[in-house]
């Protein structure tokens, strides 16, 4: 896979303002450095139709700001994930989480959970808002013995976090090999030889089973998809825990998945993003969309 690095021409403090626009857009990982913001982007969601709609989006925020004021160059996988290390160093989630690359080390007596990943293309290292708050719920959820769905399962870290929690068994899917491989490599980094299988498969495809919960960090275009899907995944009482959501579409997002047996047991929030705890109350009376 080949990545397209865009340096932007503007200010450092805007960063805040922009950035949950732009993994909304497709970005996989931002940088911040002396010379501005250097953001990256698959090729495959580096499109025309993207570049004309973040100049648009950041010229609301910085009248002037047009095409000219990016600088575009094609990135390799080594060239992307060597810049990226740089920047990666472990991050305190909680009390009891931390994650951490395998080349830092971390110590301390009362984090209970230390998560060792090594950083692919930003498929989930812990850094992003969106993740810290899967990671917040999830320590509140999740219960020895339980059984646990991964959907868009990127880099393992959930499916890791969740058999460190007790559950019994998890399976971590996603339909890009290249994130399964670096899922397969972090399980090997935390010691995990049974108890977590990960998979290449879109949800439809995976056979339906009763699971206690389903964790599910992905987009809104996605996850609003699964609404009607995910039941079939869930026993009935069980907990549905989705992030990657922007707080302007929590009831878009809600009202969707109340039309399919769910109930909001909780909400949380951290800068632009959101995390909904939702219960699946009746597997069959689910409501149709008309």
């Amino acid at each position: 896979m080949s990545w397209i690095e865009l340096k932007l021409d503007i200010p450092n403090n805007t960063l805040e303002q922009i950035s949950a626009t732009l993994f909304a857009y497709g970005c996989e990982g931002i940088n911040v450095t002396d010379d501005g913001i250097i953001i990256y982007f698959t090729t495959r969601r580096w499109t025309n139709e993207v570049k004309i709609g973040l100049v648009e989006f950041i010229r609301h925020i910085l009248p002037g700001f047009s095409g000219k004021n990016i600088q575009i160059q094609s990135l390799a996988d080594h060239d992307w994930n060597t810049d990226w290390k740089k920047h990666f160093k472990p991050v305190k989630i909680s009390t009891s989480v931390v994650i951490r690359p395998p080349w830092e080390e971390y110590h301390n007596n009362l984090v209970k959970i230390i998560i060792t990943i090594n950083p692919q293309m930003a498929f989930g290292t812990g850094h992003h808002e969106s993740t810290k708050l899967i990671i917040i719920e999830m320590e509140k959820i999740i219960e020895p013995g339980m059984h646990v769905l991964d959907v868009g399962t990127g880099s393992g870290i959930l499916a890791i976090l969740a058999h460190k929690l007790g559950a019994e068994s998890v399976l971590g899917i996603d339909n890009d090999m290249v994130a399964l491989k670096n899922a397969t490599e972090n399980l090997a980094l935390n010691a995990i030889t049974t108890g977590v299988n990960i998979g290449y498969a879109e949800l439809e495809r995976v056979t339906p089973s009763d699971y206690d919960v389903v964790v599910a960090n992905i987009n809104k275009n996605i996850l609003l998809h699964y609404a009607p899907i995910f039941p079939d995944y869930l026993r009935q009482g069980g907990k549905l825990v989705l992030s990657g959501i922007l707080r302007r579409d929590e009831s878009t997002i809600i009202q969707k998945y109340r039309m399919h047996g769910f109930v909001v047991q909780k909400k949380n929030t951290m800068k632009d993003w959101l995390s909904l705890v939702l219960e699946l109350k009746d597997k069959k009376e689910e409501k149709s969309d008309n």
